[in-house]
């Protein structure tokens, strides 16, 4: 049995609203319509809320990457996210990076994304709301292989697939105690098991990574390896656009990771040539290192990279292979620890 509330799409509004007024939230980041686009925005303001489009398919950038350092004590934003924003917020929870009772975290279905251009462009024909596959549009790689979909994930939920109506869910107690000072909400408890959609979404999660697979393998090879970056100009954007890549001090930003001036023909004397830009190939290797156990395989990377690298075909499913040896899912469970940080004793069990 779960605590809901049927508010149907209309009652959205109304929602939101009430969460601002009601004191729940001092601000409420949520996407919402501009023009054919979709924008996040942070409203303090009731009466800015105007077009929320909490599950319109349309992924410009991990908003989760925008709250890092959200340390405050006296605020509280809530958080209108798709499952993978709110996996990467409960990552920076565990990171130190978000105070958890700074945010009360809102999540949402969603079946899948385009990219935002993709979007912008054909808004009429997808709408706000995805139920099927849209022809003629590719969804984003990263979408075809997510297996957290549902906005089961944080403090309260709110849900249409598979469902009647959109219902709002109660995920816990502090869900319960922010929607407790909004009007106008009734809860009831009732039975919903989507135990039957989540066995569907994994098993198409598991068909689009096996397709995915087949661009790793070939990059099993460093030369392959070597020759898929080739391109890359080491400009950062898959760094800066993840939202668990939070090092305060990048290496990549030290003399010694971004040699510059003199500090280039020394190396280029030491080594007799260098590749310019620098330090390619290790600048991913080391990211991959990094975001490894953390990764929420949301795509923000690959969407990021201004040269195209098939950056969804490395990140997210090598993690997937290291998270899988820890028995980790990263962005579920709050409580649960992050492996690196801690120490059990079948760790020296063969892997």
């Amino acid at each position: 049995m779960v605590k809901c509330a049927e508010v149907g799409d209309e009652g959205l509004i109304s929602l939101f609203k009430g969460l601002l007024s009601g004191g729940a939230v001092d601000g409420l980041v949520v996407p919402q319509k501009s023009g054919k686009s979709i924008i996040y925005t942070l409203v303090t303001d009731p009466e800015k809320i105007k077009s929320p489009a909490p599950f319109a398919p349309s992924f410009g950038f991990n908003a989760a990457n925008s709250l890092r350092k959200w340390l405050v004590e006296d605020k509280v934003l809530g958080l209108v996210f798709k499952p993978c924003e709110a996996r990467a917020v409960i990552e920076l929870v565990k990171l130190e990076q978000i105070n958890p009772d700074a945010v009360l975290l809102i999540s949402v279905d969603c079946p899948g994304t385009f990219k935002n251009e993709d979007y912008t462009a054909n808004a009429d024909k997808i709408g706000d709301k995805l139920t099927g596959s849209i022809e003629g549009i590719e969804m984003r790689s990263a979408c075809t292989m997510c297996e957290t979909k549902l906005g089961d994930i944080g403090d309260l939920g709110i849900c249409y697939t598979g469902l009647d109506t959109t219902t709002l869910m109660v995920l816990n107690e502090k869900g319960e105690a922010a929607l407790s000072k909004v009007e106008g909400i009734t809860l009831d408890e009732k039975e919903i098991d989507r135990s039957s959609l989540k066995d569907e979404i994994k098993s198409a999660a598991d068909s689009g990574r096996e397709a995915l697979k087949k661009d790793l393998e070939a990059l099993n090879d460093p030369v392959k390896l070597l020759e898929a970056l080739n391109d890359c100009i080491v400009c950062k954007n898959c760094r800066d656009m993840c939202p668990v890549c939070y090092c305060k001090e990048c290496f990549f930003e030290q003399p010694l990771g971004d040699p510059r001036g003199g500090d280039m023909l020394n190396l280029a004397n030491t080594r007799g040539d260098l590749r310019m830009p620098p330090y390619g190939l290790f600048y991913h290797l080391t990211r991959a290192y990094h975001v490894c156990v953390t990764c929420v395989a949301c795509g923000a990377c690959e969407d990021a990279c201004p040269k195209g690298l098939p950056l969804t075909a490395i990140y997210p499913l090598v993690a997937k292979n290291v998270q899988a040896i820890f028995d980790y899912v990263p962005g579920v469970d709050l409580e649960e620890p992050l492996p690196l940080t801690t120490y059990e004793e079948d760790e020296l069990e063969p892997r």
